[in-house]
């Protein structure tokens, strides 16, 4: 007989009453449910999943889709409006790494205090101090109050103290967001180890690709409701759209230079100026940060997989087709058009124009329009990654410099997809160029 889910979750819903104003909420109370000055707002809204034993379930989802308050349903610290939840063991949950703490009391002691008040058998805590201490790594600190600790090390003392009791369910939020490289990685290794142990995770983040590498399913949530269940691959491309969507409906009104792209669509002789003004992938033109001298404008960029299809997704080393149309505003003598791949930490992880790239591209009248299309293998890790689009012309006597005309940043973002089942060719941030070589040597005769 098949062992039952760890985590079983049936059409839980959560509603909270929203008041205009505290007088309101008083004249409903004095009305003994006569008078309604409330409206409902449901934050989480009929949500069902099974988690089994050593399975580990990410939850992904904009910030308000209802993450943080299904968490707290399932450790109790919420009670929900509707459906039931079943969790079968012993449940930690780190929703805010490191809250809880004595501030007075030495990490040593909180850890011990911890164990006492989560009902863990004597000598529980004493058997792991070592461990504990050992994976935390904040040296002396361990035994100062945790009220001179900095942020990062009460990241490290909590996550070190739940993952090393060893739970049979384990909640957490964020856990890999916080704390310093070396720790996240510390962390995902654990994260492995409990799961490779039979541990249950529910797992919430905004690391897609911490989702992907350590999940074997994930949930997209959106206002409260489960829009998809399925692969973690397939959930963080769901994601990935609906934040497209979201950030198209920010502005109502189109802003007027949806109004020209509109106008010029309508007029244009050429498909291809057509295609890409139509299935731009820039949205807001005037957009926060947009800077540079003016005379060679970027107007639209489309994005193509190697099927011809329009995408804002792709596997790693996958090859991505990115037609740029730009409009000299005045004359431009060998213009240049050069594009940046962004990491999450907003750093640079590759640059180049096609000066670089040892392309021409000829000069331009003022009113004339040029399409550039790049043809960029995305050899990055798997998480998302935005685009800059800039423009420059060159600056006489320096062969390395160029005078910016115009720049865009945040095009995208672009979700890089791993599949677990599948080799990875490389890792780190990107690929660099290796090869290898081996040298069997001689084996040497022993002398007397």
């Amino acid at each position: 007989m098949a062992e039952a889910p760890m985590i079983s979750v049936r059409g839980i819903s959560k509603c909270f009453k929203l008041y205009r104003s505290p007088w309101a909420r008083v004249v409903e109370w004095g009305s003994f449910g006569r008078a309604t000055t409330h409206r409902p707002f449901w934050a989480v809204r009929d949500v069902s999943f099974e988690v089994n034993r050593g399975e580990c379930m990410g939850v992904i989802g904009p910030n308000g889709s209802g993450k943080s308050t299904m968490l707290k349903i399932l450790t109790g610290a919420m009670h929900a409006t509707e459906g039931d939840v079943e969790i079968r063991g012993r449940v930690l949950s780190l929703l805010e790494l490191g809250t809880g703490m004595n501030q007075k009391m030495t990490g040593r002691e909180n850890i011990f205090n911890a164990a006492r008040l989560l009902n863990f058998p004597p000598g529980f805590a004493r058997e792991r101090i070592d461990e504990i201490e050992e994976f935390a790594s904040i040296g002396q600190f361990f035994d100062r109050p945790i009220a001179f600790y900095s942020s990062g090390m009460r990241v490290r003392l909590a996550f070190s103290m739940f993952a090393c009791f060893r739970p049979e369910v384990f909640i957490v939020d964020e856990a890999l967001s916080v704390g310093d490289v070396r720790f996240q990685q510390k962390c995902a290794e654990r994260i492995r180890e409990l799961l490779d142990e039979g541990t249950t995770m529910l797992f919430v983040s905004h690391d897609t690709g911490a989702v992907v590498n350590l999940c074997t399913q994930a949930m997209v949530l959106e206002e409260g409701r489960a829009t998809f269940h399925g692969r973690p691959e397939e959930a963080v491309n769901r994601y990935f759209a609906a934040m497209r969507v979201a950030d198209a409906n920010l502005k109502k009104k189109k802003p007027k230079w949806t109004e020209r792209q509109e106008r010029e669509i309508a007029s244009s002789d050429e498909p291809e100026a057509a295609g890409i003004l139509r299935h731009d992938v820039i949205g807001d033109k005037e957009r926060e940060g947009r800077h540079g001298g003016g005379r060679l404008q970027v107007e639209a960029a489309r994005i193509l997989d190697g099927s011809g299809n329009d995408t804002l997704r792709t596997r790693m080393s996958g090859v991505l087709e990115i037609q740029v149309l730009v409009r000299a505003v005045e004359a431009v003598a060998r213009p240049r058009v050069g594009l940046h791949v962004v990491n999450r930490f907003n750093e640079r992880i590759y640059a180049a124009s096609n000066y670089q790239l040892g392309h021409v591209l000829p000069d331009l009248d003022a009113g004339e329009r040029l399409v550039v299309t790049f043809h960029l293998t995305m050899d990055v890790a798997p998480e998302p990654h935005t685009l800059t689009i800039e423009t420059s012309v060159p600056v006489p006597g320096d062969v390395n410099a160029g005078l910016l005309q115009d720049q865009i940043g945040g095009v995208g973002p672009i979700g890089i997809e791993s599949r677990r089942d599948e080799l990875r060719e490389y890792y780190g941030a990107a690929r660099l160029p290796m090869t290898v070589a081996h040298t069997r040597l001689a084996e040497t005769a022993e002398t007397t």
